[in-house]
């Protein structure tokens, strides 16, 4: 039998899965990388719908929020590898590699369906395009996330050439992005939900 939860016990659900998000993001920036799939597990009960489940912004009719988003542009007429949500850095201890922005000045509002769905945030070596959605689901699912990455090699901090993934700080970014955008939302008076 399938249990309906009133407005206030799904408000709470949210609230939860966003404090729980925050507890992991803080993990992972202290370098506990397993935590990204329950970043991603936690990212889809808030915004995925199936025919099984439904999406908590679904069940609390709040659709209607704008979301942060921080990528940049895509621009196809590019050669490269496209990976929005990040910025290759030079660390003395690691080498080159991807990091989440974390910058709050570079967040612009877009229609939720935009941010969840249709927003490429990573062009791969092949041309693929991958959403936010494409990434979160593969991820909570344990799919492998095929993605080819063979454009992306870089020179460690001892020179060893490697091929480096952009994908858990992606969710890192992900994340982030979702919790700015809920920050100041008074969650239970933008629910259009009426019960």
């Amino acid at each position: 039998m399938k249990t309906i939860l009133n407005k206030s016990e799904l408000v709470s659900q949210l609230e939860r899965e966003l404090k729980e998000i925050a507890i992991l993001c803080g993990e992972y920036d202290n370098g506990n990388e397993s935590v990204i799939y329950p970043i991603a597990n936690r990212i889809v009960v808030i915004f995925h719908n199936s025919d099984q489940t439904k999406a908590l912004v679904s069940l609390l009719k709040l659709g209607h929020l704008d979301l942060y988003c921080s990528s940049e542009i895509y621009d196809s007429k590019s050669l490269t590898n496209f990976i929005g949500l990040l910025k290759l850095t030079h660390r003395a201890d690691k080498g080159w590699g991807y990091v989440a922005r974390l910058d709050p000045f570079s967040l612009k509002s877009v229609r939720q369906e935009n941010w969840w769905s249709n927003k490429k945030v990573i062009i791969d070596s092949d041309g693929s395009p991958f959403t936010r959605a494409k990434i979160i689901k593969s991820l909570a699912n344990s799919s492998p996330l095929l993605l080819n990455t063979s454009g992306w090699t870089v020179k460690d901090a001892n020179g060893n050439k490697s091929t480096i993934s952009p994908i858990a700080e992606t969710v890192r970014q992900i994340a982030f992005e979702l919790l700015e955008s809920f920050r100041d939302v008074d969650v239970n008076k933008e629910s259009k939900l009426y019960k």
